[in-house]
This record gives C-alpha cells, structure tokens and sequence, in this order.
C-alpha cells in the first residue's frame, strides 16, 4: 500500500483529491495538511506526498522537499498547479519529484501518475526465489542438504543467501555452520519493523565473512513470542526484500503452519531416500501436494545417500510415486561426518569430493530455474481443506 498524504491550502481541491484517493486500490490516504509545516507524520512512515506548488512558496518547497528526502530517500512527491511554466516545472522536476500536474486535476491522470509509482516501487522490490528442503519423515539429511546447498549457492552466485531455520530442532544448522546466535528470535521478531536492511543483517548469524547468512529458529520451548503463520510470514516478507535467495530447512511435522510455509515456497525440495518405508512417505507427500493443487513444477524430488547398484533403483522409485527423480546426492558418510564435526559446509572442507560436486551441481541447476515464470504458475488458490489429511498423515 502506497502510504499518501495531500498538502494543499485550497480547501476544495484538498477535500476532492482526498475523496478520490480513498477510492484508489493499493493506496492508503492518511490525511490532508494546509502546508508541510503542519504534518503530523514523519517523513519515514510516508510514500507519497502530493502537494501544491507556485512561484510564490517555490523556494520554501523546495527546501521541504529536500528535508524530507533527507530522511526518508525513497519517499515519492506528485506536484499540482494551477500554473504551469517553464521554470516552475524544470525547478520541481530536477528535485525529483514524479509528476507535474495541472490543477484542477483530472483525476484519471492523477490515478496514472499513482499507477506508475505503485508499478516502480513493486519493481524495486527483490524477491528472494525461496526453496523448501521438506520431508514428512525425520533423519533423510533435510539439514545437510539445507546447508549446503545454501552456501553453494551463495558462492556460485556470489548474491546474498539466508539459511532459515524453521525444523526448531534446538539449532542444528549453527552447530552444521559453527555459528553463534548474535541475538535470540524473540529479540528479532520484536525489533524487525524497526530495523533496515544492514541492521537486520547485522542481528543474523555469518558464516565466516561470506554471502550466506542464518536465521535460526530456536526451539519453541524457550520462545516468549508464539511462533505462528503471522511471525512466520513477517520474517519470510522481510527475508525477501534483502536476499536473492532463501533457503528454508522445514520441520517434519505437517500441520497448518508446515503448509502455509511450502506454499509461499517458489520450489519444494522432497527429499527421500531408497529405502521402502522412505518411498510410502514420499507417496504421502505427492498425495497432499495433488490435493493441495501445487504446480508439478513447484516440486523437485531429491534421492539422498544415493548408492549405485542399490537394490531398489531410481527407475523403481520413479515408478513407484510416478514423479521423476531431480537429483541425486551420492551416500558420503565419513566425507559429511566430518565437515559436520568440523563446523564447515562439504564444500569448504572438501570440495573435490563428489558429495560437493553433487551440491554444487544442484545448485547450478536450481540456479538454471525461471523462477520468475514458476512463481506465476504457482499463483494460484492452494486447497487449504486438506488439513484433515494433513492430521492424518502426521499420525
């Protein structure tokens, strides 16, 4: 919503711009003010200021408009006039403001000079392609797979990556990263609204200089503030307004919160393994993703602790759930083991293994994906009546 307040001593101008803008979708009028001396909001919790403008107090709001980008650089101006001329325009233009408009103003082209605001800020926003690690069934190598594929991401990339942490699993992906939390959730649910891009990444966890940052979730447990779909979201939201990518390490428990998480996910990464009582859980995924409607794009399914000449093959297991193996990460114990012991991504310690080939790999291909293309294709109302189903499963 674009924040919008009206600066106009004409009492009729001031009444009809302000009706129309309370009738403008994606706009939120906050009031009206005879002159910028009298605004009662601070520049920062604004978007757009439309105001009046002559030869007469062009010098005063000139020196406005400069103090109030001072504080807030982001912050939009439309001016209006019942005089137009040449030096007026180029003196309020070459401040920055968007639009100069005729006054009285029409308000189809007042609308169209809002339109493009709204059109530039939803432009400017980065959205973070965000990739689920997810199965149903605990120890398949969710984490490792979280971890790794996160810091080889944010190397091939060389773009800023945040690992979440959302299995609330006492903080495995610190003890995987030999990360310490700076700050507890409760303290960065508390201050986000409050905190800019640089301070909200100062408040993360870093592995050692790099792109790839952590947000640790820590256990409900020692929580005060509930860990909900509203906090859930609100850090998602902000996560994608800094990072080019968000990988998320999700519980294995399915319930209401699980799904709302895997549908704001631009890709779910199933992750199995070739074993029988791995493959029936896989079937019950890709059983609640149908009902749920997901795109067959949105889901890659991964076989993890690969083992050449197993005895149940990809092609069984393909098979069997009827969904094409993604990819594979190859079995690698002592390889694993010991970059988890020594608090370090395989890839750091040993990159020349073919478990960190196999990640790197993966990420090259999910670095590949149009997600600009699946994002659209996975707008689309989600059936949320299969939350009997998800009880079902989870039992």
């Amino acid at each position: 919503m674009i924040k919008t307040i009206v600066v106009d001593k004409t009492e009729n101008s001031k009444e009809v711009i302000s009706s129309f803008l309370k009738n403008i979708d994606g706009v939120e009028f906050l009031s009206s003010f005879d002159d910028f001396t009298q605004i009662s909001f601070s520049p920062k919790d604004v978007d757009l200021v439309i105001f009046d403008v002559n030869s007469n107090n062009l010098d005063e709001i000139i020196n406005q408009i400069k103090n109030f980008k001072l504080q807030n650089s982001k912050l939009n101006f439309i001016a209006l006039s019942y005089e137009i001329n040449s030096e007026l325009t180029a003196s309020i233009l070459k401040e920055g403001v968007g639009d100069f408009l005729l006054k009285p103003v029409i308000p189809n082209i007042l609308e169209a000079s809002i339109r493009k605001i709204i059109s530039n800020e939803n432009q400017s926003i980065v959205k973070a392609n965000t990739i689920c690690v997810f199965s149903n069934k605990a120890g398949v190598g969710k984490t490792s797979i979280a971890v790794n594929l996160a810091y080889e991401l944010s190397k091939k990339t060389n773009e800023k990556v945040c690992l979440l942490d959302l299995s609330f699993n006492s903080e495995d992906i610190l003890t995987f990263l030999n990360i310490e939390s700076k700050f507890n959730t409760d303290y960065i649910l508390n201050n986000l609204e409050n905190s800019d891009n640089e301070l909200f990444l100062s408040l993360l966890g870093n592995y050692e200089g790099s792109n790839l940052y952590v947000f640790p979730f820590q256990d409900e447990i020692s929580l005060k503030t509930k860990i909900n779909i509203q906090s859930i979201n609100k850090i998602l939201n902000a996560l994608k307004n800094i990072f080019s990518y968000v990988v998320v390490d999700l519980t294995s428990v399915i319930d209401e919160r699980t799904v709302s998480i895997l549908n704001v996910a631009d890709i779910v990464l199933l992750v199995g393994l070739e074993n029988l009582a791995s493959i029936r859980n896989l079937q019950k995924c890709f059983e609640l993703f149908d009902s749920i409607g997901y795109d067959k794009e949105k889901i890659k399914l991964i076989i993890n602790r690969h083992i050449e000449n197993s005895e149940i093959t990809i092609k069984d297991i393909e098979n069997t759930v009827s969904k094409e193996v993604f990819f594979k990460i190859p079995n690698n114990y002592l390889t694993l083991i010991d970059a988890i012991n020594r608090g370090h991504p395989v890839g750091a310690i040993n990159p020349q293994s073919n478990i960190a080939k196999a990640y790197r790999n993966l990420a090259l291909e999910l670095n590949n994906i149009d997600f600009i293309a699946l994002s659209e294709k996975n707008k689309i109302n989600y059936n949320h009546g299969v939350f009997n189903l998800l009880r079902r499963m989870g039992e």
